[in-house]
């Protein structure tokens, strides 16, 4: 079911709420801009826990959410456990949303995209959401099979989750996006890995935090694309993300802000794309 760009609002989704739990066979459910703020998403999370087979919830652009309409969706994730995809962009979260959200994600074991980009999200927040999705679960055993040496199939790694966007979330800095740098070669099975800073405050990298990105590249061996936008870095950890991501035998797009780029640097890597 997609209602999206439909302005429900709160009074629209109490009557959608009225007949949703008859549909019991639903997959997707996509509300995207639909004016609901948190008094509609507990209104609609009643609803929701019936809805069991939902594999997509999409409820982005919906900034009025906030942080209590995502700490009541929080309490009924863990019920969804078909949950492949979760849009969470714009709905205008911050950490105290986002601590509620991972005390869900150990049991979204089937989960292969997340996006909570473009929010007010922290250090804090983000640091703690990419370590909670880095650490599966002891429910994820048909994931991670007891006695499996290979290390990318242990419990220290997420072998299912393909798409994460955390890009352009306000109170991120340098050392937050530092500190995921360090953590992600824990989700090998990315595709795609949006971590672009704030339009309004790009962050800084570290060479060390640069560094530990270059190092975690070939330990994502699917990543396609890799978004660094309104990041700067300096000359040295620049060039090792760069190589490193020339290097990666399936990396297409790393996307980088134009007018951030150190002066001097080489910017021919046929990977690089500047805006």
């Amino acid at each position: 079911l997609d209602i999206s760009q439909n302005k429900i609002g709160d009074t629209g989704l109490e009557s959608l709420t009225a007949v949703l739990p008859t549909f019991t066979a639903m997959q997707v459910l996509v509300l995207v801009q639909t004016g609901i703020s948190s008094t509609g998403m507990r209104t609609l999370v009643p609803a929701l826990r019936q809805l069991t087979r939902l594999i997509t919830l999409d409820i982005s652009y919906n900034r009025d959410i906030r942080d209590h309409g995502l700490e009541s969706l929080a309490h009924i994730l863990p019920l969804l456990k078909a949950m492949k995809v979760l849009n969470l962009m714009r709905t205008g979260i911050s950490d105290r949303g986002i601590s509620a959200l991972v005390k869900a994600l150990p049991h979204l074991v089937e989960l292969q995209e997340l996006n909570v980009s473009y929010n007010n999200i922290g250090d804090s927040g983000i640091v703690s959401l990419v370590q909670t999705l880095c650490q599966p679960s002891s429910l994820d055993t048909g994931h991670n099979r007891a006695g499996d040496k290979n290390l990318t199939t242990s419990p220290h790694y997420n072998n299912t989750l393909q798409e994460l966007y955390i890009e352009e979330n306000s109170g991120v800095t340098g050392a937050g996006l530092g500190r995921v740098a360090q953590l992600i070669s824990a989700l090998p099975a990315l595709t795609e890995l949006h971590m672009s800073g704030d339009y309004n405050t790009p962050a800084h990298l570290s060479d060390t935090a640069a560094m530990a990105l270059a190092e975690a590249l070939p330990r994502l061996p699917a990543l396609e694309w890799l978004g660094l936008q309104f990041i700067s870095m300096e000359p040295a950890g620049f060039q090792a993300v760069v190589q490193a991501g020339e290097e990666h035998p399936a990396l297409e797009r790393l996307c980088y802000t134009r007018s951030l780029v150190p002066e001097g640097a080489d910017t021919t890597a046929s990977c690089l794309k500047l805006w």
